[in-house]
């Protein structure tokens, strides 16, 4: 019955900081409504409802100012994508780059797979992309053409297999017009992860990774004027012009003393992945610029070490304690606190079609299992996706214990 009590009580402090969000955001598209000019009239009431999304994507929200996140938002649902998270048309991410050796944390927008290749039908083509992976006999190929001997040398469950052999994507083109021969182009996986390499978040290092080699493929492809997909030239132009329009810094670290003063001023720092994002500061300008902080965007930022001492939120400290309830449990098996950690939000009839064909995870994959326990916000994130995308369905069978259940 406790245990009842405090679940529950977890789960309404979840909603409230899941409704501070959302009013935080709200006030922003009322200060900052003048960004909304480059949406039509008609899509705007959308526009605000999508935005309103992003409340559940808290790791973008503590480190990107809500007036750089309208901004930011409203010129990429200009490109005609929708930026609520569970459309999958588009995702914002912090970019972490580097302005005279300091961390400055920027908003960028991915293209996921299903809405490039959303994209892609509109103008009448079938997009497709698969893994390319070398074997030992120095032979190689892509999923759908391996052999059956390749086949058999498959281990894409296991990681470090995938790392030894995995080489790239091919990007397939086919005009369903047939107007075009299909059209493949080869992707390396040295231009990706170089592309990539300032996106520290690894939860988007996929998504990324698919994006960068869609739109270097793209650039090779043959296609008629009047069939470009605009989007895909539109959004790295909107990524580059964020990253060209950064505001040069001092050059400074934020410091312990100078931390202290801060708060004693009353000034509220939030730290993420090497930058501190100051709030509270209106007025007290001249202390954080005093500081070394960066002015970007309206937004002031400083880096600091990454030893540094970190404040945590309160939603931080929630994840904390649900780590620490998952150290104390050390001896159950990864399985058990997986089921023990879904079944809080999720019915019991469902978790295994969740764990098996969402996550990809058996009950017998304990370092996969773990990974994503390491990752909470991320888990958070694909458990709504899947809750919102897939009603609830009556199942007659007895219902299992989490000890059968993968």
């Amino acid at each position: 019955m406790g245990n009842d009590v405090q679940t529950t009580n977890n789960r309404r402090t979840n909603l409230q900081i899941l409704d501070d969000k959302r009013k935080e955001l709200g006030e922003g598209l009322i200060k900052y409504r003048h960004y909304l000019d480059v949406i039509p009239v008609n899509k705007q009431e959308q526009f605000r409802n999508n935005f309103l999304e992003l409340a559940t994507q808290d790791y973008l929200l503590s480190i990107v100012d809500t007036k750089e996140l309208v901004r930011f938002a409203s010129n990429v649902t200009k490109t005609g994508l929708d930026i609520s998270p569970s459309s999958k048309e588009v995702y914002i991410i912090p970019f972490d780059t580097k302005v005279n050796n300091i961390k400055v944390m920027l908003p960028q927008a991915i293209i996921p797979l299903n809405g490039m290749q959303q994209l892609a039908y509109q103008k009448g083509f079938l997009l497709t992309m698969e893994s390319v992976f070398k074997f030992d006999d120095g032979s190689y190929e892509s999923e759908s053409k391996l052999s059956r001997m390749q086949q058999s040398y498959l281990k894409t469950a296991d990681p470090e297999w995938v790392d030894n052999h995995f080489i790239g994507f091919d990007v397939v083109l086919e005009d369903l017009r047939k107007e075009l021969p299909a059209q493949t182009k080869f992707v390396d996986l040295n231009y990706v992860q170089e592309a990539t390499k300032t996106i520290k978040d690894t939860r988007w290092k996929l998504q990324t990774w698919r994006h960068k080699a869609v739109r270097r493929a793209y650039g090779d492809f043959m296609i008629p004027k009047d069939r470009k997909i605009e989007a895909f030239e539109e959004i790295e132009a909107l990524n580059d012009s964020v990253l060209e329009n950064v505001d040069t810094s001092s050059g400074k670290t934020l410091t312990i003393e100078n931390e202290k003063a801060l708060q004693q001023l009353g000034i509220k720092l939030q730290k993420f992945n090497g930058v501190a994002i100051a709030s509270n500061f209106q007025g007290k300008e001249k202390y954080l610029e005093e500081f070394g902080f960066a002015k970007n965007g309206g937004n002031y930022s400083i880096g600091y070490e990454e030893n540094t001492k970190v404040l945590p939120s309160t939603h931080d400290m929630l994840k904390a304690k649900e780590n620490s309830t998952s150290k104390t449990t050390k001896t159950k098996k990864p399985f058990v606190v997986l089921y023990a950690y879904l079944s809080k939000s999720m019915e019991k009839d469902t978790i295994k079609t969740f764990v098996n064909d969402v996550l990809g995870l058996t009950r017998d994959d304990e370092e996969g299992i773990n990974e994503v326990l390491a990752d909470l916000n991320l888990l958070d994130m694909m458990v709504n996706d899947y809750i919102s995308s897939n009603p609830k369905e009556n199942n007659s069978e007895e219902e299992k214990i989490a000890d059968t259940l993968f």
